[in-house]
């Protein structure tokens, strides 16, 4: 569980980018309703795939 966990933070963190990007193309689809709420997940978002390519790069230097 230690080795899978940043896989898969760094795999939910990369599809939650690619809804965030359409919702920034395409308003209509309304993944993220409010304004307020997208720029503190877009920074969250940017923080976990940071912190899963470490741990993952972290855990193949063992």
């Amino acid at each position: 569980m230690k080795r899978l966990l940043p896989h898969i933070c760094l795999d939910i963190s990369v599809i939650f980018m690619v809804l965030f990007v359409l919702d920034r193309i395409n308003g209509a689809m309304n993944f993220l309703s409010r304004d307020v709420f997208k720029i503190p997940f877009a920074v969250f978002l940017v923080l976990v795939f940071i912190e899963s390519i470490v741990l993952i790069v972290y855990q193949r230097r063992d």
